[in-house]
């Protein structure tokens, strides 16, 4: 393959989604300890493919401190927003996107500075639509639409195909948001303390065996922070919340992985994190991946990029004693399809704009264009 220039001409550097992935960290292989899968596939796929263009890819810190650097620095925010304006003063940079990667009920103050943003930014990108994000930003900022990457191309056929599986689970942290804005982390435990009561689901995740993590940035120091959480850890040891108490009941503590641990039920409570036009995680792919029926509660407009017939859409029940009860009517044959529909999906076009090799196109449209290279020329 031909590069479009010399190395030492363009440069994508991209401020990830936080500072944890800073010093080049986005784009190392890296198993999360929670889902056993590698998160950061879309961006290993992203650096590669710049690369192999002749573009090299790294994290804005670096450009910061001059590690890094070519003629045309074409810098990139999944998130951050500290040193974008320091950036800005610097000829060699070009501000060419901004991507709202996070939900606004666990980062509001990213939200919250979007419209600053967007006076430096020549393109903001958001999973919504401004009309939709107005209410939490406190302004109307112009977004192109963009669907979160999903590091898998295809289900896992070995998973899929597997057998006597168990009826219902959960696969989320306990946790509270920092904004209750349209937020669904509360149905969450909810959804758990009804189902066991007739001992038909097992919960996964981290901190079901103490009170929620709150979500957000706070001003309060770590260590005022861990002194609060100790005592509320101890009262609830004390006076036990109903709805915690029986989750721990079915609490089977963290898994090694996420799709091997769908891979062993039936069905799965698949809740994002808010109830949002267009906010669609990795969460509902990984059933498909897994074989697994999600039932999903999320995106309002969920139907406008996955087909009806992949899924079980929660908000069609009145209430958890109607949903199991559909739940236990569904036969084998219905199930198989609600199955085979999800790897259909998976397989077909209308997954695209959930991949890596769409949210890497995109990326190297926006770099074409900014700093005059021929990305998608034929090449040898």
């Amino acid at each position: 393959m031909s590069r479009a220039r010399p190395s030492g001409d363009v440069m994508l550097c991209i401020d990830p989604f936080t500072h944890h992935f800073e010093g080049d960290r986005l784009f190392e292989p890296e198993v999360d300890r929670f889902n056993g899968e590698d998160i950061l596939a879309p961006y290993l796929h992203l650096r590669d493919w710049f690369e192999a263009r002749g573009i090299p890819v790294h994290t804005a810190d670096r450009l910061e401190r001059r590690e890094v650097g070519a003629r045309v620095n074409i810098v990139v925010s999944f998130g951050l927003q500290r040193r974008y304006k320091a950036l800005a003063k610097r000829a060699d940079v070009i501000l060419s996107a901004f991507f709202a990667f996070e939900s606004p009920v666990v980062d509001p103050s990213m939200y919250r500075g979007l419209p600053e943003a967007a006076r430096h930014f020549k393109r903001m990108y958001s999973f919504s639509d401004s009309e939709s994000l107005e209410p939490v930003i406190g302004a109307r900022v112009p977004f192109e639409q963009f669907c979160l990457p999903y590091p898998f191309d295809d289900v896992c056929e070995d998973l899929w195909r597997r057998g006597n599986r168990r009826f219902l689970v959960m696969i989320n942290h306990n946790k509270v948001p920092a904004l209750r804005w349209k937020e669904l982390y509360t149905e969450r435990p909810a959804a758990v303390e009804f189902f066991a009561r007739y001992g038909e689901i097992d919960l996964f995740g981290k901190g079901w065996d103490e009170v929620p993590y709150q979500m957000g940035r706070t001003w309060k120091p770590a260590s005022v922070q861990r002194i609060e959480r100790f005592f509320r850890n101890r009262w609830e040891q004390i006076h036990p919340t109903p709805v915690l108490e029986a989750a721990r009941k079915v609490y089977k503590g963290p898994v090694p992985s996420k799709i091997e641990t769908l891979a062993q039920y039936t069905y799965c409570l698949v809740y994002d994190n808010v109830e949002l036009e267009g906010w669609i995680t990795e969460k509902i792919f990984d059933c498909f991946v897994a074989g697994t029926i999600p039932i999903y509660w999320g995106a309002p407009d969920v139907e406008r990029w996955i087909p009806a017939d992949c899924f079980i859409d929660k908000r069609q029940f009145a209430d958890y004693a109607d949903l199991r009860q559909y739940l236990h009517g569904l036969t084998a044959r219905q199930i198989d399809a609600f199955r085979e529909a999800g790897r259909a999906f998976f397989r077909s076009q209308r997954f695209a704009p959930f991949s890596k090799r769409t949210f890497t196109e995109r990326l190297g449209r926006i770099v074409e264009e900014d700093a005059g290279v021929p990305l998608f020329a034929s090449v040898s």
